[in-house]
């Protein structure tokens, strides 16, 4: 799943997801969460993305995550030198979509991979994104289906000059176009941006407070707002929305972690 381990450690299943409460909340000129207004909105599952599922199954050299059109196959080697959490790591990734078929040689990224985390397809079927494991961190990579083509995000994000791309932790694509939202940064700090495949375009969102991390990025069925919940201060947990036509961002909601495994039951 794409969830931060801090959330993973404490997943609580919840019951019916048809009617979330939100309220708003607003900030202080020092970006610091003031108070909760008393109006309470409500938020309606519906509103959200259908996100495609994907299945994984595990063999003794490989593992596999298939979906209605496309397949993901990781072969893995051992490397006899090597810490038992990189006993197993990956040699090829192979990407089947119909009669289409691509082979990606890991040794050609530079970095060693040692799981395949999760796995989301675009709207129009082009694209796939692979969120692979690292022996630090995570990559997130595109693969067009058709041409074999590829981006890796992390470098993407370094050619244009930023840094800290240690890890991704969090993305989907937008329901209406190629295009697809994603969290990056460390153990300390979380940024947000926008990749359009067709442009080659990246687009950061304007950030309301300093996040530590965001561990959910869900984007409305309207494909012009998208909502993603980030942590600031420590263990404290936000839900924002992005609206791509003003540009702008706005709290939604202070929430508990607990409260906000409501949202992430929306993810795959």
């Amino acid at each position: 799943m794409k969830y931060t381990h801090a959330l993973l450690s404490s997943i609580i299943v919840l019951g019916n997801l048809g009617t979330l409460s939100t309220a708003p909340i607003s900030f202080h000129a020092s970006d610091k969460v003031a108070h909760i207004a008393t109006k309470t909105t409500s938020v309606n599952a519906s509103t959200y993305q259908n996100i495609p599922k994907f299945h994984k199954t595990i063999g003794s050299n490989k593992m596999v995550w298939k979906g209605d059109n496309t397949t993901i196959t990781a072969n893995t080697v051992e490397q006899d030198a090597a810490a038992d959490f990189e006993h197993n790591m990956i040699d090829t990734i192979t990407v089947a979509h119909g009669k289409e078929k691509h082979i990606l040689h890991t040794e050609d990224f530079g970095v060693k991979l040692i799981d395949i985390t999760s796995v989301a397809e675009s709207p129009s079927n082009s694209w796939i994104a692979i969120r692979a494991e690292k022996s630090a961190g995570s990559n997130l990579i595109l693969v067009n289906v058709k041409t074999g083509k590829y981006i890796i995000l992390n470098e993407r994000l370094e050619n244009a000059g930023k840094q800290d791309v240690e890890t991704i932790t969090s993305y989907n694509w937008s329901p209406k176009e190629d295009i697809i939202a994603f969290a990056y940064g460390n153990t300390e700090k979380s940024i947000l941006a926008i990749y359009d495949t067709k442009k080659d375009r990246l687009v950061h969102l304007p950030r309301a407070t300093n996040y530590i991390s965001t561990g959910l990025i869900l984007w409305h069925k309207n494909g012009k707002n998208m909502d993603y919940i980030s942590e600031y201060p420590s263990d404290q947990w936000i839900l924002f929305r992005y609206d791509t036509t003003s540009k702008k961002v706005k709290p939604v909601k202070k929430m508990t972690r607990k409260e906000s495994q409501q949202w992430f039951k929306l993810d795959k």
